[in-house]
């Protein structure tokens, strides 16, 4: 809905195309922040939309201030934390690789910190609390499959954001199909004039009188 009123590019995910400081392209007064964005290859992950939010947010009181803009939005990856299923998680910060209880209690706490208000704090420990106790099968596992699938993600050169169409590239070709379709549909339908007015195609009323 962005995309059509702006006239912004997307890609197949439906991602908008930004300028770097995160605005549109002709509507700097625009900002598009999280999962929306397609700008340098990020991922959709919550630090994006964490950080991206921060940045417009700052950049709108600075026009409000009068002040000067900032330098473009540049993302700082903080690491990654996977859980794996009760007791165990992967956690990589910069160098650091951690796995199992340390990197669970990691993933808990890091969790905590970023959710916002002592009441949903409170509502996330009791949720983990009664799986924990209930031993249920909500826990999240790595199955096999996935894993395979990482490790050929990780063979891409720009990873995941390879199998998604850079902004712009996904509308060229749907019009070039759309193009090439109505081609094709105007040529089947002068063939089959052509076909009518020479008398093969349907019955002729002199036949049809027999």
């Amino acid at each position: 809905m962005l995309a059509d009123a702006t006239g912004a590019e997307v890609d197949r995910a439906g991602r908008i195309a930004t300028l770097p400081d995160l605005t549109l392209p002709g509507h700097p007064e625009v900002f598009v922040v999280g999962d929306m964005i397609a700008l340098d290859n990020l991922t959709s992950v919550a630090q994006v939309a964490i950080q991206g939010a921060k940045y417009a947010a700052k950049e709108i009181q600075n026009r409000i201030d009068d002040k000067a803009p900032q330098e473009p939005f540049h993302y700082f990856d903080k690491g990654s934390m996977a859980i794996i299923s009760r007791f165990r998680a992967v956690a990589m910060v910069g160098k650091l690789r951690l796995t199992g209880v340390i990197a669970w209690l990691m993933w808990l706490a890091v969790h905590l910190v970023y959710i916002t208000g002592f009441k949903n704090r409170l509502t996330a420990l009791l949720h983990w609390a009664v799986s924990f106790l209930g031993r249920g099968r909500s826990e999240r596992t790595t199955t096999e499959q996935q894993i395979f699938g990482r490790a050929a993600l990780e063979r891409l050169k720009g990873g995941a954001a390879d199998l998604v169409s850079r902004p712009g590239a996904y509308e060229a070709s749907r019009e070039l199909l759309e193009t090439t379709r109505r081609a094709e549909l105007e040529a089947q339908a002068a063939e089959e004039s052509r076909l009518s007015d020479e008398g093969m195609r349907g019955v002729h009323s002199e036949k049809a009188s027999r």
